[in-house]
């Protein structure tokens, strides 16, 4: 009796915010209002907060189903065993085109509404482990697809077809524009086999380890894309330290060092001593800790992934 109450809770759910995301698709979230949303489901206004507390909860929510329907699809394709796992994968991109193209004039109303940055509707840890699994699955799908020796560079062939992606998907969205998805993810998939073979052919070192990821995974997100630039720091560093009270040769030095590293981080290359040396100039300062701490981490972020070692 549960089991079935909680199915029959589950697809009026489902009924919610697939009547929702049509009605936004059509007037926009402003213009659509819950008790519009309760009789077209043919609920009470009541009824339907007991599902969702606010619209913007609802509008989160319709994000999730869209995510959660397009990973299920996607995910469903790798247990077609009759198909190559090239196969598979041109499969998957073409599964991914269609369901953007089917929710197409809900983000576009979406959009239009909200043109600038504002509050994400993913929550951000959820949204961050679903990018780790993601990252996962494409890692295990590159190496079913192109071998084991493509891994190292499952980052940048991630952002490579991310980006692939990101363009086809606005061309999708453009009205009127004559684009088939199945050509679409042909030539994706062609793309993708000739970026694999220039890389398993040159063998250059990944200017993006995997490594990378897994080392960021750990890290709480607000904490993992280190949102201020080492210069941004080194400024407001500076600003503290004319208010400490230290000894005029300990706040000179320590101005200098700053100065030194925001230069150095303007040169076309960098030189990790110099910084690593002035990093270390600017340790164990009294009232400077959690400052020296950010500095530190967005420094050592910067010499890992981008800045070539001296000599």
């Amino acid at each position: 009796m549960n089991e079935r109450l909680s199915d029959k809770t589950a697809e009026k759910r489902k009924q919610i915010l697939v009547t929702a995301m049509q009605l936004f698709s059509t007037k926009g979230s402003a213009a659509t209002s819950m008790q519009e949303i309760a009789e077209v489901c043919g609920m009470s206004k009541g009824s339907l907060y007991l599902h969702f507390k606010s619209k913007e909860e609802l509008e989160k929510s319709i994000y999730e189903h869209i995510a959660l329907r397009i990973r299920d699809e996607v995910v469903k394709v790798d247990q077609e065993s009759q198909l190559a796992p090239k196969e598979q994968l041109r499969k998957q991109t073409e599964v991914l085109l269609v369901h953007f193209l089917e929710v197409r004039e809900f983000l576009l109303k979406q959009t239009h509404e909200n043109p600038g940055p504002g509050k994400s509707p993913f929550d951000r840890q959820c949204a961050h482990q679903e990018i780790g699994k993601a990252l996962l699955w494409f890692k295990n799908k590159l190496s079913s697809v192109y071998g084991a020796e493509i891994t190292p560079y499952t980052m940048e062939i991630g952002m490579f077809v991310g980006g692939m992606l990101g363009s086809y998907i606005r061309f999708l969205f453009m009205p009127g524009l004559p684009l088939n998805v199945g050509i679409l993810a042909d030539h994706l998939v062609v793309m993708l086999d000739d970026v694999t073979d220039s890389l398993l052919r040159r063998r250059p070192d990944p200017l993006v380890p995997i490594e990378t990821w897994e080392r960021l995974n750990g890290i709480p997100p607000e904490e993992s894309h280190f949102s201020r630039h080492p210069l941004v720091v080194i400024k407001s560093m500076k600003v503290q330290l004319k208010e400490l009270p230290l000894e005029p040769d300990v706040r000179r030095d320590c101005l200098d060092s700053l100065s030194l590293m925001e230069k150095e981080l303007l040169e076309l290359h960098p030189r990790r001593v110099v910084l690593q040396g002035m990093l270390r100039n600017l340790e164990g300062i009294e009232g400077m800790k959690e400052l020296y701490g950010e500095l530190k981490t967005t420094i050592h972020s910067v010499l890992d992934l981008y800045l070539a070692s001296d000599g």
